[in-house]
């Protein structure tokens, strides 16, 4: 069993994994293209001849590309798992899982594999933060797709976007929603995993934790109220909820005049 201090982590961690998988990125992807498929994405060509002529040319296959509202949606929800200064940094839960499965070889294993997955989507593994701006010609697909995500998306951050520069909106896009996908689909599995180690008696947490709503589905919402009151202006307000009201309050029902119902 864990201790008492992995459990707590693993529990603050639970609820942000929920709430990263409620969101149906793949509700948006075409069948053929699912989540998986845009986290591995990788650039190819196809040949093309005409048979007529002998003529060859080189032509790049298109990309799919998610609606970017979406993305930027999946990746509000996914931050805190891969920013250190929010406190539930996925390494923080991955060495609470070690802790937990502690007589399991196997089990480390998996946490490992799952670790390695984490740090391949994570847009600032291995090297952090970038301190300079982009100074060289070249940069990197991860370089590209935290441009788009903290350069002028989650954070306005100048050094960031110069990573960016020269390099169009829908290829910095498409960088972030492999980054996205590839992080998304590193939470789930890990949310599974802590389901699995629940249920299997390795940890043992609040069943609210997995029950608890972290997403509205709602259309619409009015406050529950026992009742609504009014007062001449200047009446001093009641000093709580429970504190019997005075002859200078009445409902407010009271102040209209219905008339008297007609019988059918």
């Amino acid at each position: 069993m864990a201790t008492a201090d992995w459990q707590t982590t693993v529990g603050l961690l639970e609820k942000r994994m929920r709430i990263s998988a409620s969101y149906g990125i793949t509700g948006v992807c075409d069948a053929a293209v699912t989540p998986d498929k845009h986290a591995a994405w990788t650039m190819s060509f196809r040949v093309i001849q005409n048979l007529a002529t002998g003529e060859r040319a080189v032509a790049m296959v298109p990309a799919p590309l998610l609606p970017t509202e979406q993305v930027e949606s999946a990746a509000a929800r996914v931050r805190p798992v891969f920013l250190f200064s929010d406190g539930v940094h996925y390494d923080k839960l991955l060495n609470a899982l070690v802790e937990a499965a502690t007589a399991s070889t196997g089990l480390k294993k998996e946490i490992e594999g799952l670790r390695a997955h984490f740090r391949a989507a994570d847009p600032d593994y291995p090297k952090g933060r970038p301190t300079e701006p982009r100074s060289g010609p070249g940069m990197t697909n991860k370089e590209v797709a935290g441009a788009w995500l903290y350069g002028q998306l989650l954070h306005e951050h100048e050094l960031r976007r110069s990573y960016g520069a020269g390099i169009s909106a829908e290829e910095m896009l498409l960088n972030a929603t492999k980054t996205v996908c590839d992080e998304m689909l590193a939470t789930v599995a890990a949310l599974h995993l802590v389901e699995r180690l629940v249920a299997g008696g390795s940890l043992d947490l609040a069943e609210d934790l997995f029950v608890e709503p972290v997403c509205v589905t709602a259309t619409e919402w009015a406050p529950q109220i026992t009742g609504a009151y009014v007062a001449d202006v200047g009446t001093a307000m009641p000093d709580s909820l429970t504190e019997p009201l005075g002859s200078e309050w009445s409902e407010v029902h009271e102040l209209f005049d219905f008339g008297t119902a007609t019988p059918g």
